[in-house]
């Protein structure tokens, strides 16, 4: 996703390749049928166009951060808190791109930036190890006021219990994501779930399968992790205390759920389950539970009594945040 001095110049060489073909091509049209000599005009246009996506984003890159996203930041993502300078620049720059090429709507209710930051808080944090990394599906994210069902439908109905999804069919490319737990996701950061992080671990997943790992991920440690889950889930009775029984609905939502884990509570699980924590570091070349060892245990986000985001009107503690809690996330289709 970022662009460096590497990946831009493999860029450069790749359009002026592109170029090239297209004026042999072109050429030869025109020496069999000299009225085609306007086709040597898509020479410089196709170099253009395979540079265009890089130069955008080397744009968007030098742009200055706002304050405000600065504050959001700092005062409701623990993980940007405890970068140190070089690494938090490079978060503000995967933040910058992401919501640069990707559309976030509000679905009946409004968007403001505290929630802009978070979806691209949650999108960058799985990915932040990775030397280079593209969300090739994802085109959109869509807020919704609160949970909903596997029609996508949210009326507040007694059905409606999904929290986060990937789409499929006709939303192919969609994430959506229930706003309340998106928020409380941030709010409780000593807490164990994250629905946004939890559905872009889902997306981190279909990416490895469609593109292949990312360089810095070692072949040994997916074997090992392949060989750790088919032995989990073919004992579901007998899952540990400290994994929720959500992760045993099948082998996708083991890696959402322990990603959760693992970017929310690193500490409580390298100390409960150690081979697994190193499994989840070597996957997502993170240390998190150094990373995040000496921040302050300090109250973040949205307060247990102010007047919830949602505008019922009602505290968010006995409101969202309540409904948030006492619902797992749920499977991305």
């Amino acid at each position: 996703m970022l662009v460096t001095a590497e990946a831009n110049g493999r860029n450069r060489r790749q359009a002026f390749i592109a170029a090239v073909l297209v004026a042999w091509a072109a050429g030869l049209l025109v020496w069999i049928f000299p009225p085609l000599w306007l086709l040597l005009g898509l020479s410089p246009y196709s170099y253009w166009w395979v540079r265009r996506r890089c130069l955008r984003r080397m744009a968007v890159m030098q742009q200055p951060f706002p304050d405000q996203w600065e504050q959001i930041l700092r005062a409701q993502v623990a993980f940007f808190e405890a970068l140190d300078d070089a690494g938090k620049a490079r978060f503000r720059q995967l933040v910058q791109i992401f919501l640069d090429e990707v559309r976030i709507t509000g679905i009946r209710t409004e968007v403001d930036e505290t929630v802009r930051l978070l979806v691209a808080a949650s999108a960058a944090i799985p990915i932040f190890g990775f030397h280079d990394w593209e969300y090739h599906r994802l085109r959109e994210v869509l807020i919704y006021p609160d949970a909903f069902d596997d029609a996508y439908q949210s009326h507040g109905g007694s059905d409606e219990s999904i929290l986060g999804m990937v789409g499929l069919h006709h939303l192919s490319g969609v994430m959506i994501l229930s706003k309340p737990a998106l928020l409380a996701g941030f709010a409780h950061q000593s807490g164990q779930q994250n629905v946004g992080v939890h559905e872009f671990a889902h997306l981190v997943e279909k990416e490895t399968s469609e593109y292949g790992l990312p360089p810095e991920v070692p072949w040994p440690v997916v074997r090992q992790w392949m060989r750790y889950v088919a032995r989990e889930l073919a004992r579901p009775s007998k899952h540990g205390a400290h994994i929720s029984a959500y992760a045993y609905t099948n082998e996708h939502e083991f890696f959402a759920v322990l990603a959760e884990y693992f970017f929310t509570s690193p500490e409580l699980l390298k100390r409960r389950d150690p081979v697994l924590y190193a499994m989840l570091r070597d996957m997502f070349h993170q240390d998190t539970g150094s990373l995040l060892h000496l921040m302050p245990r300090r109250r973040q986000g949205i307060g247990r009594n102010v007047p919830c985001p949602c505008g019922s009107g009602k505290k968010y503690k006995h409101c969202c945040l309540a409904r948030a809690g006492a619902t797992e996330p749920t499977p991305a289709a």
